[in-house]
């Protein structure tokens, strides 16, 4: 398909990229591959199932409650004076934005509460629940 024309000089008159766009369809299809074998680091929370859900949750704050009790922000394990500080300075900066809270469905409700309340303390006045639907 590509040749080459060369003049009295020794000039490459085309280029043939057939073997580079090979190359590049072969990396695609191996990064396609592999991708559906990389596996994000999550939590393992039974949430609570809903017949209606938000599904406008891309730019929240992520909080979750395990079933032992432990508090995780972002994923990371924090308590309860580390949640207020890091959400109460994330809250000066942006003062509409949301907590999406998770919690396990065994949890009491008392425990999901304390949690709300010091949500609620650090200044962030938007809370939405996870569910299931």
């Amino acid at each position: 398909m590509g040749f080459n024309v060369s003049s009295d000089d020794g000039e490459i008159g085309n280029i043939n990229i057939t073997p580079m766009v090979d190359i590049i369809l072969v990396l695609l299809v191996i990064f396609m591959v592999t991708a559906n074998f990389i596996k994000r680091e999550s939590v393992n929370i039974n949430l609570p199932k809903v017949a209606a859900a938000d599904p406008d949750t891309g730019r929240s704050v992520m909080v979750a409650i395990t079933r032992e009790g432990d508090v995780l922000l972002e994923g990371h394990k924090t308590d309860e004076a580390g949640l207020i500080s890091k959400l109460s300075g994330e809250s000066k900066i942006r003062p509409n934005m949301r907590v999406n809270l998770s919690a396990d469905e065994s949890i009491s409700y008392g425990a999901l509460a304390r949690v709300m309340g010091v949500i609620k303390n650090s200044g962030v006045n938007r809370i939405a629940l996870s569910v299931k639907r």
